[in-house]
């Protein structure tokens, strides 16, 4: 299943996404140091119960008369000669208790520092990306849909978590005690390790093969969950429209046919994790059997101390475990692997609109701004040609124009949201690719018809930005956008959270608290996109009377759906298929009888007959 259109590129390969998985684990190396050490303790105490489990059961089933003085021994300080059986017996146990103490505390260690660092590798990566994802251009979310990023922050990280927490614990600790493991069994009987361990190379390969095999079901599934979730956000979003058009069945038959793809996808991975084990269960089997058969005969023989065949057969018991351990974190490496991919994909996404190198900060700014013969084109379709026009300090120049003429692609230039093709844009004498974002974006403010609000406060909302006003200073804001009124009769004013995306509010008040958040920020420059276009007449109003406090003393571009809240603007600029056809005041353009002239009749025509359909619902 490939990812949706248009979703991020692959460009990674296993090996070298591990390892740059691994990386990110360098700011934490101290910590990596001492989990290993951990290890390495837990390791040899591992080894330490199978090396001593021979001479214990000797001591026991010869009654003290032997194997107790050889694990003593190794004691610093300790005189065994001295010792009598009951001391060995007592001893014996505290030995034992000894290592379980050293093995568990090392366990602790290694797990809880593992932890530590897989969770800070963790929560750098989610920093990184979202700080990534706020310099990312427009075109970038139009391209990629929101479920196909949500599911990066969520399942991915959580899976490359699982890969650092986890498989990097697993695969440090686990070859540690199979190392520690393998020496003990050649130091203890080289014969019987090397048919013990003569299978180990035949379960490389199936551990490969399983690696690959759940590497690609791992990303799949990944991908399948971008879907799912892009399709639950879409739905939560339209839920309105869903259920007023009937589409609940609709809707309902498309996700189940993402539910369906993402359930195939864990069938085979579940298919592939149950293969897994019993593989390696039937190696180990095999290499168990030729141990037993060899040892056995050697025993009858009189060739093979029973006491080391004990140890050897612990040490080989203890050894398996490990390997089947590392044969089945595979599949979690493999998932975080796939999941990491996807996340460094976000991360490698080109900043498209970024500072030029020695761009200059904006800062005496005159208010003026020049569009001097501007091309844009998206991919190959070209959307403005040839724009050249003015905007000179405090006045008003409105965009007016047929949907699709170009209009917000315009407005949307002069952030930077996009750059031009061609031509430029200066603000100050300076073409704006040669400034800063951060100064350019300072002195612009904008008010679209779309508004962004967020699950904060109001205060929060009106602030957002910059610095936290005092009490007085929000009301004087809200009054001048003619919205603190409503602000108070709110449960708790200024500090009422306003839910997500303002949905406590009608359409006015958001628009009025997106207003005072523009009076707020005090910017030179402000851009005005259909800032009252959804609004009903008695919102429209209000709205438009907190505008005029806006506008006041500004560079403004207004792009107006109504065409009579902009007839007062200096300059009126008619767009047809991304030129600037028409140029003048109100009356001017009406007078010419043009284009604009029609857009009027037309909007009149249709806002008559909504007048007359009002009048007769009344009567």
């Amino acid at each position: 299943m490939k990812d949706s259109a248009d979703t991020i590129s692959s460009k990674h390969s296993f090996l070298g996404t591990y390892l740059r998985l691994l990386g990110a684990v360098r700011p934490y190396a101290w910590q990596l140091s001492w989990a290993m050490v951990c290890m390495l303790i837990l390791a040899v105490t591992t080894g330490a119960y199978a090396y001593f489990i021979g001479p214990m059961l000797k001591f026991l089933v010869s009654r003290g008369q032997e194997g107790g003085p050889e694990i003593l021994s190794l004691i610093p300080g300790l005189d065994v000669g001295a010792m009598d059986r009951n001391a060995l017996l007592m001893a014996l146990p505290l030995f034992i208790l000894g290592i379980s103490l050293i093995k568990g505390i090392s366990y602790f260690g290694q797990f809880y520092l593992m932890g530590l660092v897989g969770q800070r590798v963790v929560a750098d990566l989610r920093v990184r990306m979202f700080e990534h994802l706020t310099a990312l251009s427009p075109a970038f979310f139009q391209r990629v849909p929101t479920g196909q990023i949500v599911s990066r922050f969520t399942s991915d990280v959580y899976a490359v978590e699982q890969a650092v927490t986890y498989s990097i614990a697993t695969y440090l600790r686990d070859t540690m005690q199979v190392l520690v493991l393998t020496v003990l069994a050649f130091v203890l009987d080289w014969q019987l390790a090397f048919i013990a361990f003569v299978v180990m190379p035949a379960a490389v390969f199936p551990i490969v093969h399983f690696g690959k095999r759940l590497k690609t079901v791992s990303k799949d599934s990944q991908v399948s969950l971008g879907a799912i979730a892009d399709r639950l956000h879409e739905a939560i979003r339209g839920m309105r429209i869903i259920q007023v058009f009937g589409a609940r069945a609709q809707e309902h038959r498309r996700f189940e046919r993402e539910n369906r793809g993402y359930l195939g996808i864990m069938l085979r991975s579940f298919a592939v994790r149950a293969a897994q084990s019993p593989v390696m269960e039937f190696l180990g089997a095999a290499g168990l059997a030729g141990t037993i058969w060899y040892a056995g005969s050697r025993m009858v023989d009189g060739n093979l101390d029973p006491g080391h065949f004990v140890s050897f057969f612990a040490a080989v018991m203890m050894l398996y475990n490990p390997l089947k351990s590392l044969g089945r974190i595979g599949g979690v490496t493999a998932a975080g692997v796939a999941a990491a991919e996807r996340v460094f994909e976000l991360l490698d996404e080109t900043i498209t609109v970024a500072d030029r190198p020695g761009a200059k900060e904006l800062s005496d700014f005159d208010g003026e701004i020049v569009f001097d013969d501007v091309h844009f084109s998206y991919g190959s379709t070209e959307v403005l040609r040839g724009l050249s026009f003015r905007a000179r300090r405090g006045e008003v120049v409105a965009l007016v124009g047929s949907s699709g003429a170009g209009k917000s692609t315009l407005v949307n230039l002069i952030p930077r949201f996009f750059d031009v093709s061609a031509g430029k844009i200066m603000l100050g004498g300076h073409d704006i690719r040669d400034l800063t974002l951060s100064s350019l974006r300072q002195h612009l403010g904008m008010v679209t018809q779309e508004i962004v609000l967020f699950n904060e406060s109001v205060a929060f909302n009106i602030a957002y930005g910059g610095k936290d006003p005092d009490e007085q200073s929000l009301r004087d804001i809200a009054q001048k956008a003619h919205a603190l009124a409503f602000i108070q009769a709110l449960p708790e004013a200024f500090q009422t959270r306003i839910g997500e995306g303002g949905i406590r509010l009608s359409g006015g008040q958001r628009q009025r608290v997106a207003i005072a958040r523009a009076l707020m920020k005090n910017a030179p420059v402000l851009i005005l996109d259909e800032a009252t276009s959804s609004l009903d007449t008695e919102s429209e109003r209000e709205v438009q009377a907190a505008l005029d406090s806006l506008m006041r003393d500004r560079t403004t571009l207004v792009i107006a759906h109504r065409l009579s809240t902009i007839y007062r603007a200096d300059r009126i600029l008619v767009l047809d298929d991304g030129q600037i056809v028409e140029e003048g005041k109100h009356q001017e353009l009406l007078e010419r009888g043009g284009i604009y002239r029609r857009l009027y009749d037309l909007q009149f025509q249709r806002e008559q007959q909504e007048a007359n359909v009002e009048a007769n619902q009344e009567r």
